[in-house]
């Protein structure tokens, strides 16, 4: 088994201190590039509670452009995709391979919860998420 040993050139989590994610709460990373001519893989790692109600979670994902995302945080009998000990899990999900910044400096990347349940437009306080990080590798060719 090839395990990569890779530093990561930027890592950083935020932790929600009442483990609760609020609708209104924008998580932003900033992260500085130097190196022009290297690939990049972007990922984001989410730590919940087995007490998460929900199989699934959506992200509003704004950098160079906007997106939306959804991470499989459980499979459909239940079983969490991410790993752990005791009741915290943790799923590490890549959201951008191979990619090359035009230029040295400064970056952000916001990150904001945009769960939905039934009627609800959204879930204003969304349970049982403990922290969410941004983790940027060099790429592995």
């Amino acid at each position: 088994m090839l395990i990569s040993c890779n530093t990561p050139v930027y890592e950083n989590f935020e932790s929600f201190e009442t483990n609760s994610w609020h609708t209104d709460s924008v998580i932003t990373f900033n992260y500085t590039i130097t190196d022009t001519i290297s690939k990049y893989d972007l990922s984001l790692s989410i730590r919940h509670s087995v007490d998460y109600e929900y199989q699934n979670l959506f992200l509003f994902v704004e950098s160079e452009t906007k997106d939306t995302v959804e991470i499989m945080l459980a499979d459909k009998s239940g079983k969490w995709n991410g790993s752990g000990i005791s009741d915290i899990r943790e799923l590490n999900y890549t959201f951008q391979t191979s990619k090359i910044f035009d230029k040295k400096g400064a970056y952000n990347i916001k990150f904001e919860q945009a769960m939905r349940y039934g009627s609800e437009e959204k879930i204003q306080h969304l349970e049982n998420i403990t922290d969410i990080g941004l983790i940027i590798l060099k790429h592995n060719d």
